[in-house]
């Protein structure tokens, strides 16, 4: 299945996420946390399922994302809880060409 490049909509630069931090963007109408790991950009929700904490303010360890107001966990490349609750949240894919961040207005299925 093809990509349509005009689902993407551009957000920045890479060189404006750090690696091991994530930044802010809006996507459409969604509030979209973009976290650089291990050279690779993923896009979340930022919205925590469970009382609407911000995840682009938490922790990130590994490949993991902790909310900031009631350390609810979440796996940045699936956007499944680590925690077996079934909580999740909706990702995104992101696309690099060049030195520009690219992120689907559209949310993978779960």
């Amino acid at each position: 299945m093809g990509t349509n490049p005009d689902s993407f909509i551009h957000v920045g630069c890479v060189d404006e996420i750090p690696p091991g931090e994530g930044r802010l963007f809006k996507v459409a109408t969604k509030s979209v946390a973009v976290f650089h790991v291990e050279g690779r950009f993923f896009a979340l929700n930022n919205i925590c399922p469970h009382e609407g904490g911000p995840l682009v303010k938490g922790k990130i360890k590994g490949w993991v994302v902790s909310c900031p107001w009631h350390d609810l966990q979440f796996d940045i490349r699936s956007g499944y809880g680590t925690d077996g609750g079934g909580q999740c949240v909706a990702t995104y894919e992101v696309k690099v060409e060049g030195n520009q961040l690219l992120v689907s207005h559209r949310c993978r299925q779960f």
